[in-house]
């Protein structure tokens, strides 16, 4: 396959359940039955550091979930104890987007509720839930997936654009599957751990590629495109978004000598492979460093690019062309890169895979959404 700020925007579970309906600054009791105030997570101080810790037991998630109160504009509010609040005003931030759809952030994005987490390559049944499968339509009866992607909200999928106008000609792009561990089986289990709720599949109600993508270009500069589901998804364990690095200090974050990961079945514009999801740990090298390995490929890299990889045996051939690449900031994952190319050979040693840097599109991400 060519195959430090503080964090604001930090991402918790998504709940299922009802949530009451208070409004900002109303009056509230805390899930220990302390007297509280409904206002914005990233305001509730006690409730951030709790968030904050390296490792989240599920009492902690399942505090913070029952703290839930209510919304405003798409924004969750939670019940903070009164000595636990930040003296700050509420209004808007400078970091808050204009006049846009609003990106999720705390507590709606990047949390899994897997049950362990394995060594190797598979995955746990519930790890990485933003993972999406994009199915093709070949001709005749043969259907098949061959491209990845990551759920950002309830009805947009982030890909690659190589997998929209990058196929065969005969090929069409079908639907969308969410929720998949094994696609050969019915029931997901592991061990002793199942999938509580099967797979869906969604119809594509829009596609929209970036439009200075071009085919022709060797280093694949531009290579992100956006699906538009055709209806909102319910929210499991199973399925629930990944958070976009959408605050300034997030985009201007830098990833170099970090480890990240990248998940998915392998899946690639041509080809497939696993049919259990797989994860690879993978560093970020620098772009000067990547820029020398490609260069006798006649591929420039500019900063809308990432690199990661360069191991041998590791690389994005457990990952999906269009797929994530993520990487854990206080306890929530974030969408930093797509899988866009690599060396011919995966996993050829000192040859990083090349990724859309996330961060440089989210204007690009958030000017192409529409409201649900």
């Amino acid at each position: 396959m060519m195959l430090p700020a503080r964090l604001i925007g930090l991402c918790l579970l998504v709940a299922v359940q009802t949530v009451p309906a208070l409004e900002m600054g109303e009056s509230c009791v805390t899930p220990r039955g302390e007297p509280g105030k409904c206002i914005l997570f990233r305001e509730c101080a006690s409730l951030v550091e709790l968030h904050s810790k390296p490792i989240l037991m599920p009492s902690d998630t399942e505090f913070v979930m029952n703290s839930r109160c209510g919304q405003l504009n798409r924004k969750t509010l939670v019940c903070c104890a009164d000595s636990g609040a930040v003296k700050t005003p509420t209004t808007p931030s400078s970091e808050d987007p204009v006049e846009k759809v609003s990106l999720l952030e705390s507590p709606q994005c990047g949390i899994q509720l897997a049950d362990r987490i394995y060594g190797g390559q598979i995955t746990g049944v519930n790890e990485f839930p933003w993972t999406a499968l994009l199915e093709y339509h070949e001709g005749g009866n043969v259907f098949r997936y061959h491209c990845g992607g990551s759920l950002i909200n309830e009805r947009y999928i982030v890909t690659a654009a190589h997998c929209i106008v990058g196929i065969p000609r005969r090929w069409k792009l079908h639907r969308v599957r969410l929720g998949e561990w094994d696609i050969s089986t019915e029931n997901d289990c592991l061990d002793d751990v199942c999938a509580q709720n099967p797979p869906i599949d969604l119809d594509i109600e829009k596609i929209i590629t970036h439009r200075s993508y071009d085919t022709r270009d060797q280093s694949k500069n531009n290579d992100i495109a956006l699906l538009r589901l055709n209806r909102t998804v319910d929210i499991s364990d199973t399925v629930r978004p990944i958070c976009l690095p959408w605050t300034s200090s997030l985009r201007n974050r830098t990833h170099i000598g970090y480890e990240t990961v990248a998940a998915g079945w392998g899946k690639t514009e041509t080809d497939s492979s696993s049919e259990k999801k797989l994860k690879v740990n993978l560093n970020v090298t620098t772009l000067e460093e990547c820029n020398m390995m490609y260069r006798r490929s006649g591929v420039t890299l500019k900063p809308t690019h990432l690199c990661a990889g360069g191991m041998r045996g590791k690389d994005t051939c457990s990952g999906d062309s269009g797929g994530p690449l993520m990487r854990q900031i206080f306890g929530g994952w974030y969408l930093i890169g797509v899988v866009s190319f690599g060396p011919q050979k995966c996993g050829t040693a000192r040859m990083p895979g090349v990724y859309v840097n996330v961060a440089d599109y989210v204007d690009w991400i958030q000017d192409n959404m529409e409201s649900y």
